[in-house]
């Protein structure tokens, strides 16, 4: 096999071009990594942005449901007696009870009144039966 080799005429220049080859293929191949790895960096930028959105979001949900589900406490309002004087608070009551006491007075006489006129209304159809016949 030496021998076949030996009749092919090399080029002198021929490894300076194969060193030239080489590099050029790679800084080629690496120009062509940085390409990729652009569209990369880029898809990774509205990934970032659709995760804050979606933070905020969630954020957002999150104030709004503690806003309407958390009750506010109001403080306990303790009420009062209104009189403190005992014989003040007996006077009252025997004055607001003599005043419905009245209306239910004349609630009672305004039936009785109702009743009378009924009774007449009755003695009088009884009267004007009895002169029919």
């Amino acid at each position: 096999m030496d021998q076949h080799y030996d009749r092919v005429e090399v080029p002198e220049d021929l490894e300076a071009k194969i060193s030239a080859t080489i590099d050029r293929l790679a800084a080629q191949e690496d120009a062509g990594k940085k390409e990729q790895t652009e569209p990369v960096m880029i898809q990774l930028k509205p990934r970032r942005d659709i995760w804050k959105t979606i933070a905020v979001a969630a954020s957002v949900v999150l104030l709004l449901t503690l806003a309407v589900f958390v009750p506010v406490r109001e403080p306990a309002v303790q009420l009062a007696d209104t009189y403190t004087n005992v014989d003040e608070a007996y006077d009252e009551t025997e004055r607001v009870l003599q005043y419905v006491s009245s209306l239910m007075n004349k609630g009672i006489d305004k039936v009785e009144q109702t009743h009378s006129e009924i009774s007449s209304n009755n003695t009088l159809n009884k009267f004007i039966e009895i002169n029919k016949k």
